[in-house]
């Protein structure tokens, strides 16, 4: 194939992606997708990754919002995702000869201008790699030539570039949303001219955040910069951040949606690198972060918002915040979630107000047990506090807590003595409370730009002796489950986080011998990172590795050394001997008297000042909202989707108690790209549309409400189905039910658009009815019991293949019906419910095909209809539900 064109994966990779694990990952069509740009758009074409699984890389908040930026410059840039390939895609492409593309437009890596990656965690250095291969563009920046991509990295775990020298050419230092977007524009600019290759990396090491690899700055002869500094993106507090990407349609390991309500943090924990990373400390305008709730709720169709920030419980008037967010949502079962929450922050009303709609587990990071090892990190963590929180939260129905430690940290008593300690603090933990107690403990790695950035990691020859005494010493308890981070992965982010130059070329021999999806257990190939270790050794001394995690002397100049995260060295320093005497330091805040650097009359802490600047409360946007649905109802203006939507979300009945439910039958098709989708993912995709569209859902009851809804027993992957089935119940006030049937039939045209405007490719609502049915617990389950298929055949050997497969098997279908002029069979098969046995002529046919090396895309499987049985009669079961 040419990579001068675009790769279409349902085209291209048909049979590839019937043998993959999660196709969907790798065949784009996602609702909110921007349209498909050509090969040869004229425009800077971007390829941006978070470079693991696509569902990791959909949950990522950093990907959302560099997407969105640089979308927004849409005249000048076009930006597309590219996500790791698992082995097994892997495999296919190179079987294939086929370059890794992009989930847009399918452009092969090779052919777009900038490769850029966010880096999340050390532990995806071998993932990139892959990317770049398997795109087809050079691993070595040195052997990049004008035809190549500008490769740039950036994120939290790159602020030590040197161990990615000699495969990225550029890294943005800090946050993207300070000019990142302006520079693409340059390039493009540049572009437009003509520019070389050289000219284009000249003008990027010009700026104060870009660090330039050593390699590319020898290859292009661009004098090596004394120092990049971090970009703060300093109207973080101000810019309501109107996020535009893709609905992901497999569920991403975070499914939730997430409003940055604080950025930065004020506690300064000595072992914390993004504490460093994102200071200062940056709160968001309750009335801003309402609206991008809103838009997370009504555009995306999220049911659960994350209010994210490093330490959520010290965002200013939080409490208060969640009232607001409550008296809004509840009543549509969107419930709110704070990730971080210190607990000297861990009020018990805000508890209660968090187990208002769901009640998920709590968390408490206590890292280290002691007080005087808490005073030493910088983080206390009373233990009363904790056992006081876990009582009353036993009470309000919390059924699990997860409690967050580390071994190795920079204390006196390292090690085991940790070890021994936190099992001690678990056993009263778990005889006091008498919930669940999920434990989890990693070890410490110590990170640059820290005050501990030049302490020593344990090996993990000790690691391993301490979390094994852990999880043994804990077993006899019934309610405590202890899992740990590998020892041995966390060696491996250890010596990546801070090596020089050489281990760039170390992680390179890893990729080769097989490193791939380090971060997951079922993925890692330690024997492979073992044997590059000995090597590395072989190469350059005996124990050469061990000295990236061994302590660091005071006068040693570190790989770092170059990049400034505006954290003065004086300050860490300071840190450090604070630590050693386990004296604490205070909390940022706007009247600091103890500056570390960073902030400035640009660049400051903005915490307690917000509140006294909300522009507009959350009454006034409440009443400001009800008051243009009214309006718009009352005046009767245009029936623009936009009115209709509105209008639907006013018929949700906030007293559940005098509501109803309405019983609402769909049918609607899947085809193209969906045929990839399994059914759970189909089933979330259709329930954000049904959500984004303001049906008023109805909900069951119980610890973890769920929307009332169901569909037509799973179709395998790859089979089609023109006329499947959905029931969902709708809810309203008693009073209103009357207008909420006539207002749906009414506009039925517009909503069925709405529903289709947010479902993916291949997902479309046909039709739907106010079900009739006398017996309104009738459901598709209980009906159905037959099924029209149809199967068409893209040769004539194919086709008296399975004529053939089906003389033996036709008794047991009705109405076979033979078409060999279109090489087309229809048969009606039976369907038995989960107590017994459906007869399946598709399964048959894959498993002869299979055997005789038919390719899959020989056959096209269509379910046509459903139906089930009133009295004797065989009816659709649309016209019986």
């Amino acid at each position: 194939m040419s990579y001068d064109a675009r790769i279409e994966p349902m085209r291209d990779l048909y049979d590839v992606l019937l043998e993959v694990r999660k196709p969907a990952r790798y065949i784009g069509g996602e609702a909110h997708s921007p349209a498909p740009c050509d090969v040869d758009d004229p425009r800077l074409k971007v390829a941006l990754s978070f470079p693991d699984l696509y569902e990791i890389g959909m949950s990522n908040n950093a990907i959302r919002i560099i997407y969105s930026i640089l979308n927004e410059k849409y005249k000048d840039v076009v930006c597309e995702r590219v996500f790791a390939p698992a082995p097994d895609f892997e495999k296919a492409l190179i079987e294939k000869r086929i370059p890794l593309y992009t989930l847009e437009s399918g452009i092969p890596l090779c052919r777009t201008d900038v490769l850029a990656f966010s880096v999340g965690y050390e532990l995806l250095a071998t993932n990139i790699l892959t990317i770049l291969e398997r795109g087809y563009v050079p691993l070595l920046n040195e052997e990049r030539s004008d035809g190549d991509p500008i490769v740039i990295a950036g994120g939290p775990a790159i602020t030590n570039p040197a161990p990615f020298s000699h495969f990225i050419d550029a890294v943005w230092i800090g946050e993207a949303e300070e000019g990142f977007a302006d520079i693409l524009v340059q390039l493009a600019n540049l572009k437009k001219m003509g520019a070389t290759r050289a000219e284009k990396i000249y003008m990027l090491s010009a700026h104060q955040s870009i660090w330039i690899s050593h390699y590319t700055n020898k290859k292009y002869e661009i004098a090596p910069k004394k120092r990049v500094v971090r970009s703060v993106f300093t109207h973080f507090p101000t810019q309501e951040r109107e996020i535009q990407f893709p609905l992901s349609v497999l569920n991403p390991v975070h499914s939730h949606g997430s409003v940055e309500i604080m950025r930065g943090c004020p506690n300064g924990c000595r072992f914390c690198h993004a504490g460093y990373y994102y200071r200062p400390q940056r709160a968001k305008p309750r009335h801003i972060i309402e609206n991008e709730v809103r838009k997370l709720i009504e555009q995306y169709g999220y049911r659960e918002i994350t209010l994210s920030s490093l330490s959520s419980g010290d965002y200013p008037g939080i409490s208060e915040l969640f009232d607001e967010l409550n008296a809004e949502w509840a009543d549509q079962k969107i419930s709110f979630q704070l990730p971080s929450l210190k607990v000297e922050s861990f009020t018990l009303p805000l508890l209660e107000k968090m187990a208002e709609v769901r009640k998920s587990g709590l968390t408490f990071a206590i890292e280290t047990p002691l007080d005087s090892w808490q005073c030493a990190i910088n983080k206390r963590v009373p233990f009363e506090s904790v056992v006081n929180i876990l009582r009353e939260a036993k009470l309000k129905g919390f059924r699990s807590a997860k409690f967050y430690f580390m071994i190795g940290l920079p204390i006196p008593e390292q090690g085991m003595r940790e070890a021994e300690e936190i099992v001690k603090y678990i056993e009263t933990i778990a005889l006091i409370a008498r919930i669940s107690l999920h434990v989890n403990v990693g070890t410490f790695i110590p990170k640059p730009h820290t005050p501990f950035e030049r302490e020593r990691q344990l090996s993990e020859e000790e690691a391993l002796e301490c979390l094994t005494y852990i999880k043994k010493s804990l077993r006899h308890l019934k309610n405590v489950e202890v899992s740990y981070h590998s020892p041995f992965l966390s060696l491996i982010e250890g010596i990546i986080s801070r090596g020089d130059e050489s281990i760039s070329d170390l992680i390179i021999r890893a990729y080769q011998r097989g490193t791939r999806l380090d971060a997951w257990d079922e993925y890692v190939n330690k024997e492979a990172w073992k044997e590059v270790l000995t090597e590395y050794d072989a190469q350059r001394g005996e124990g050469a590795w061990k000295k990236c995690i061994e302590k660091r002397e005071e006068n040693e100049v570190l790989p770092w050394h170059t990049i400034s995260l505006r954290v003065s060295k004086t300050w860490l320093n300071k840190e450090k001997i604070k630590s050693q005497q386990s004296i604490l330091s205070l909390t940022c805040s706007e009247n600091c008297t103890d500056l570390c650097g960073v902030c400035t009359k640009f660049s400051r802490v903005v915490s307690n000042s917000i509140l006294h600047n909300n522009s507009q409360s959350s009454e006034v946007l409440l009443a400001n909202n009800d008051k243009d649905v009214e309006e718009t109802v009352t005046q009767g203006q245009s029936d623009s989707k936009s009115t209709v939507c509105r209008k639907l979300r006013h018929f949700i009945s906030p007293e559940p108690e005098e509501a109803t439910s309405i019983k609402i039958v769909a049918l609607w098709s899947k085809n193209e790209h969906a045929i990839m989708y399994p059914l759970h993912d189909v089933s979330n995709s259709i329930i954000k549309s049904l959500q984004i569209t303001g049906i008023p859902l109805a909900y069951t009851q119980g610890y973890n409400p769920q929307p009332k809804l169901e569909l037509s027993p799973p179709l395998p992957l790859g089979v089609s189905g023109e006329n499947e089935l959905a029931i969902l119940w709708c809810s309203t006030h008693s009073s209103r039910v009357d207008e909420f049937k006539e207002y749906l039939i009414d506009k039925k045209k517009i909503v069925l658009e709405c529903i289709n405007d947010h479902l993916p490719r291949g997902l479309y609502f046909k039709n739907f009815k106010v079900s009739t049915n006398k017996n309104q617990k009738a459901t598709i389950g209980s009906l159905f019991d037959a099924a029209t298929w149809t199967y068409q055949f893209a040769s004539e050997y194919s086709f008296k293949t399975a004529v053939d497969i089906l003389g033996n098997v036709a008794h047991e279908y009705a109405e076979v019906k033979i078409e060999p002029s279109s090489f087309t069979l229809h048969l009606i098969e039976p369907f038995v419910g989960a107590s017994g046995k459906s007869k399946s002529f598709f399964k048959e046919l894959k498993l002869k095909f299979s055997e005789l090396q038919i390719l899959s895309r020989d056959i096209r499987a269509i379910r046509s209809s459903c139906f089930g049985t009133e009295g004797t009669f065989r009816r659709e079961l649309y016209e019986l539900l």
